[in-house]
């Protein structure tokens, strides 16, 4: 029997070859969509009903779904595969020398992936791909990997409703597998995660499921959703964090601050809405969903966050905020993103807004440039998907969203690339603070308003960009703005009194005192100040054709009190040829130039650094970028 004679029918739209996973096939208007590759041994008959062009879809990069995929794009097939996967499945060298194989407490499955690269186009949440004269939908269904995505579709000829949901279920009650749920070291999040996905396809209300491994599930979807939640519940029965994490999620909470702001409490970072009597919606950072690739508390305080590593494939966004707005509010789409900093947690959900909606991201102009270019930098924390700014906020200049006005202040402190943001509402006076401040009381735990015997919980990066004076400079901003209520990214709204801006300002001058007292920092010593920046290149990663310069702007700071002549060079592994220039700075200041270095070859992220001397002192190589010259850009 050849390979062509084992495709069977399983409903009027749909056939199936078993691989080392299921293969199913979708004749479409236009072409034959075809899901996940399995080994690809099918490949070598495809009938000829399935007429061309062919479109692959992979639901996850485990090799027994996609390592085919090689040899269908070889055969001149597009494939797509989850955005979170992408740079998995293009570069499995780059993901395979990242990954460690020795003293390893992570289980999550990264190495069940292909060997060989996969070109693949992104298919992202909640995204509808118009493929080959049908719609395709992106299903987020996160389980076995953090990004697992399912496709769903109308049958073409009987109209029915449905999704190919890879491993997300087997059979009814079942999974096919269950150690891919645990991502961590002796945790199970990933069952939190697959009972989440369990709901989702139960709230898609689909006629049929196609898993990837198992037979499809033509009659009582409900039923066998219903009893694998169940099952799931049950495997967490004895994991207090997991289990109170399922009833979290089940949830998708809004607080009502006062009656045009309102807080979304459990997501990794605060997500606030702002509300105007048109029934429009402002809100303030938006990021992860909690649990899914983020974290939220459980349980006094503590913090569970799956899986722990911040790789691309292991975070994740969600959709979070919509249903309670709409159900609470009437709001059906959020109008405005407005961003305090440029950190994932509070904005790697921003694109998705704009997919969907078409949300605005407004962005403070000290930062936007990170938020719009995350490739041109490396500062901690940053989300590899750009965003789009539509509007660049003056920091000095107050700006209108309906009937609020809105006021910026540059801050440092938690990370010098962010902003405060004052408005008022309700007759209430309001700021957003970001990350900048936490709090404890004096016996270690979590402090409630009682702002007298409260201390602050060290919340600074360095890496971020910090200077001595980060705190003195916010404690003395939230005098003069004198909030009634002060947002933050990770805690309820805090009701302000004198004790608490008496409690800024003793943070401010500690910090100041305990860092002058550990590190030298005396006025007329040679220093980079608190954050030890000595500068940094931008953009951060260049891709050059061969035989193309690479061209970067190099900011260096002055290490010394005084005015100062700044040699700066680039240099790059022997053979390069890199400019120099020599710029002129106040003392402590920074300044820019522009450089080019001549790459000799191919290479693949190579570093190159930036050689600083000032007045014929030399202060070595402070600033570090990656260059890859030809091939493909992961």
């Amino acid at each position: 029997m050849t390979v062509a004679d084992n495709w069977r029918q399983v409903t009027s739209d749909v056939e199936r070859v078993l691989d080392s996973c299921n293969v199913y096939a979708v004749r479409c208007r236009q072409g034959t969509l075809f899901v996940n590759a399995g080994t690809g041994a099918w490949l070598e008959a495809i009938p000829d009903r399935f007429s061309p062009p062919h479109v692959m879809l992979l639901t996850h990069y485990f090799r027994d779904h996609s390592a085919g995929a090689a040899k269908a794009a070889r055969l001149g097939m597009t494939v797509f595969a989850p955005a979170g996967e992408e740079e998995i499945l293009v570069d499995p060298v780059q993901h395979f020398s990242e990954r460690p194989s020795y003293v390893d407490y992570e289980n999550v499955w990264e190495t069940f992936a292909p060997i060989e690269p996969i070109p693949v186009r992104a298919a992202r949440d909640y995204e509808t791909l118009a493929l080959l004269g049908a719609e395709v939908g992106v299903l987020p269904l996160p389980g076995v990997t953090p990004n697992h995505i399912g496709y769903t579709l109308t049958g073409p000829i009987s109209g029915q409703r449905l999704a190919f949901c890879g491993e997300a279920i087997h059979s009814p009650g079942r999974m096919a597998r269950i150690a891919p749920l645990q991502y961590d070291y002796n945790d199970l999040g990933g069952a939190v995660n697959a009972h989440f996905s369990a709901y989702e396809l139960k709230a898609g209300r689909f006629d049929a499921l196609l898993p990837s491994l198992g037979a499809p599930i033509l009659a009582d979807v409900d039923g066998a959703l219903d009893a694998l939640a169940a099952n799931l519940r049950r495997l967490c029965a004895g994991r207090p964090s997991e289990s109170a994490l399922i009833d979290a999620f089940s949830e998708d909470a809004l607080v009502g601050v006062s009656d045009h702001v309102w807080m979304a409490p459990l997501n990794e970072a605060v997500s606030w809405y702002v509300v105007s009597e048109s029934g429009k919606a402002l809100v303030i950072d938006y990021g992860y969903r909690g649990g899914f690739g983020a974290r939220i508390p459980v349980g006094g305080g503590k913090y569970w966050h799956w899986p722990s590593r911040g790789s691309r494939s292991r975070r994740r966004v969600l959709m979070h905020g919509l249903a309670p707005l709409k159900q609470k509010l009437g709001v059906e789409r959020i109008d405005v993103a407005l961003i305090s900093h440029f950190h994932d947690d509070h904005v790697a959900g921003v694109p998705m807004l704009q997919r969907v909606f078409g949300t605005q991201c407004w962005a403070p102009e000290n930062f936007a440039d990170l938020l719009e270019r995350p490739d041109a930098h490396r500062f901690p924390c940053n989300w590899p998907e750009p965003l789009r700014i539509d509007r660049r906020l003056p920091l000095a200049e107050p700006f209108a969203w309906e009937e609020f006005e809105f006021h910026l202040a540059p801050m440092t402190g938690h990370t010098r690339f962010s902003a405060a943001i004052a408005f008022e509402a309700d007759g209430l006076r309001f700021a957003h603070t970001g990350d900048q401040f936490f709090f404890i009381d004096r016996k270690g735990g979590r402090v409630e308003e009682d702002w007298a015997r409260a201390l602050v919980q060290q919340n600074h990066v360095y890496r971020n960009g910090a200077a001595i004076d980060s705190f003195r400079q916010t404690a003395a901003l939230m005098r003069k703005w004198e909030p009634d209520i002060v947002l933050s990214g990770h805690r309820p709204p805090m009701r302000t009194n004198p004790a608490f801006f008496a409690l800024l300002d003793a943070w401010g001058d500690e910090y100041a005192d305990v860092h002058r007292g550990a590190m030298e920092l005396g006025e007329d010593a040679a220093h980079f100040g608190l954050d030890s920046w000595g500068g940094w290149i931008w953009p951060y990663r260049s891709h050059v054709r061969e035989g193309a310069p690479v061209s970067v702007e190099v900011t260096v700071r002055n290490p010394l009190p005084r005015d100062a002549k700044l040699n700066v060079r680039l240099v790059g592994p022997q053979g390069w040829s890199g400019e120099a220039c020599v710029v002129e700075a106040k003392g402590r200041a920074e300044a820019r130039c522009a450089l080019s270095i001549a790459p000799r070859g191919p290479c693949r992220r190579q570093p190159i650094a930036a050689e600083l001397s000032v007045d014929g002192r030399l202060f070595g190589q402070v600033a570090e970028a990656l260059v890859t010259v030809g091939g493909e850009r992961f």
